[in-house]
């Protein structure tokens, strides 16, 4: 069964492609997002229609004995988390614990739409589409507030050292707060929180 088709248009060689789905991922909300490596652009698919459309069934609700069991204290973290997920990351001057953890949420796409993994991973390590954010290396200005706020909100149309360009805002539909609070995150991260 086919699900998308026709990203590539006429021309169907990956050089000379309209568009190459390079990378997907999905959201908290059951959205698709699908990267675009030839032109920067990240795609949100989201299913309209109720469950008789799709032919599927709804998983069960929770019974009340699974919502309220305690976690297994013997139990770590899933694989590919560091055990010291969770610990508290560095504040940047100028903005607070809130926003730090406000960004975080918004950066793994748990609000607001963030597509920031998608580029950048979900440990924010760099894949082949976008930097390492946690190495303290900042290629689009001095690593300070201003300068991480600025590359989020316009984006960078010619990376130096990737193939895909990173939209305005990482394609997403971000408000100044949400940016404030991304930026304050990845400030975090790059000055010793990750």
């Amino acid at each position: 069964m086919v699900f998308a088709d026709g990203f590539a248009g006429a021309v169907k060689d990956p050089g000379q492609a309209a568009h190459r789905p390079s990378g997907l991922a999905m959201g908290p909300d059951g959205a698709l997002y699908i990267a675009d490596d030839a032109h920067g652009r990240i795609w949100r698919v989201t299913f309209q229609g109720g469950t008789a459309t799709a032919g599927i069934q709804p998983a069960a609700a929770p019974t009340v004995d699974t919502v309220a069991r305690a976690p297994d204290p013997n139990v770590g973290p899933p694989e590919g988390i560091h055990p010291d997920a969770g610990a508290a990351l560095p504040v940047p001057p100028g903005a607070t614990a809130a926003q730090v953890a406000l960004g975080e949420r918004i950066f793994h796409g748990q609000v607001d739409g963030g597509t920031c993994t998608g580029c950048h991973g979900l440990n924010a390590k760099g894949t082949p589409l976008g930097p390492d954010l946690t190495s303290g290396k900042w290629l689009w200005g001095s690593g300070d507030l201003a300068s991480i706020t600025r590359t989020i909100t316009d984006g960078v149309a010619s990376p130096k050292a990737y193939r895909s360009a990173m939209p305005p805002l990482g394609g997403a539909q971000l408000s100044p707060s949400d940016v404030a609070a991304v930026a304050a995150y990845v400030w975090a991260l790059g000055h010793g929180g990750g």
